[in-house]
């Protein structure tokens, strides 16, 4: 999962920028923000091109490569987003491998470059470099050019031609605000029972290459990202009235059988195999056709976070938890008339730009339980 940083801010701590993301499977999303902008044409035009790194995620991006020059100039123009690779400060991209998909062509050396495949985050063959280039002596401003990350591996053809420029434009399809992933203190305290229903204690993003549903032109389309958050709730597992009010009873027993995790897709229950993931996609399905997948990475990363929260798992046979105990009335001289025990639920959020709710993934934490006589 990533959070969001201010471009601005980037470019003027270098330690920031060197600073690995917080957790297993996590990465940075940057945010071009207003005090990035530049202006030209004494204030009227906003400069689009990007002239240093790193190139902001919530823009639109053409890359741009010139060559010849008057009548036979040919420009080539690429849209493209960079996604950085999780845990590495770098760009993932499908790319030729091996020496045997070299052909000759033009009387030169040239690389057939390889058909798209689905992301392995992994696999350091989809992973590369951006790296500034000093064309025609420029210092290196506003150029730049790409290689692999493998020490046999060749970048598209696209990306590897040296001294390409990129330029940005804001999507109309999508706009990412701050997340910044964990606030601990605010998950520390729990919220007050009967107080406030749910809160917000965490929001990421995830990229479209980590969530599957429907076909990729659509989910391009309709979602380049989804926003992530981790929510904070308590749900009630048991209750009992009081039937006769004239009989004092002082103690309730209880005995229910809940699960440790719960899936929803489209707010219809999800059944689940981790250990049946397909291309490293673990599939949520519903009864009726649909569902959606998540990449391993998110799920470990879910996980990850929950358990440092203090929620148990298990395996798929130890998902069920049976909670067995007797609670006493211990206000003397009170009464009461009904009585309900509470989980502390978490639940991670994926929700599409325009603010559907895609699925929620609920965590039971039986370590917090409350009770409430009334």
């Amino acid at each position: 999962m990533y959070v969001t940083r201010p471009l601005s801010q980037l470019l003027k701590s270098a330690e920031l920028v060197a600073t690995p993301p917080d957790g297993p499977n996590s990465g940075i999303l940057v945010i071009q923000d207003e005090e990035f902008v530049t202006y030209s044409c004494f204030g009227c035009c906003k400069n689009t091109s990007l002239k240093a790194l790193p190139f902001p995620q919530d823009k639109e991006l053409t890359l741009t490569y010139t060559r010849g020059s008057g009548h036979s100039t040919q420009v080539s123009l690429d849209p493209l987003f960079f996604i950085p690779v999780l845990n590495h400060p770098l760009e993932a991209f499908t790319c030729s491998r091996i020496d045997e998909d070299k052909a000759t062509s033009c009387f030169c050396r040239c690389i057939k470059d390889e058909k798209p495949r689905p992301l392995d985050p992994n696999n350091i063959y989809q992973q590369f470099e951006i790296v500034p280039y000093d064309f025609l002596c420029s210092g290196g401003e506003g150029y730049f050019f790409a290689r692999s990350v493998a020490s046999d591996g060749f970048t598209p053809y696209f990306l590897g031609r040296m001294g390409w420029t990129i330029f940005s434009q804001t999507p109309k399809h999508f706009n990412l605000r701050p997340a910044l992933g964990l606030d601990s203190r605010l998950r520390a305290r729990l919220p007050r029972l009967g107080m406030v229903s749910v809160i917000t204690v965490g929001r990421w993003y995830a990229p479209f290459i980590f969530v599957k549903e429907g076909t990729l032109r659509d989910q391009v389309e309709r979602s380049m990202y989804y926003e992530v958050t981790l929510e904070q709730r308590w749900d009630r597992i048991y209750s009992c009235r009081r039937n006769d009010p004239g009989i004092m009873i002082n103690s309730v027993v209880i005995d229910t059988a809940l699960e440790k995790e719960r899936v929803f897709v489209g707010g219809s229950k999800a059944s689940w195999d981790e250990r049946s993931a397909v291309d490293g996609v673990v599939w949520f399905d519903v009864d009726g056709g649909g569902g959606a997948g998540l990449r391993v990475e998110l799920v470990q990363r879910m996980k990850w976070e929950e358990e440092r929260g203090g929620w148990i798992g298990g395996g798929r046979e130890d998902r069920d938890v049976r909670i067995h105990r007797v609670e006493e009335f211990q206000k003397k001289g009170g009464d009461w008339n009904e009585f309900g025990c509470y989980v502390l639920v978490e639940t991670f959020n994926f929700r599409r730009m325009d603010g559907s709710l895609l699925m929620s993934y609920d965590f039971n934490h039986f370590h917090h339980l409350k009770t409430k006589w009334e």
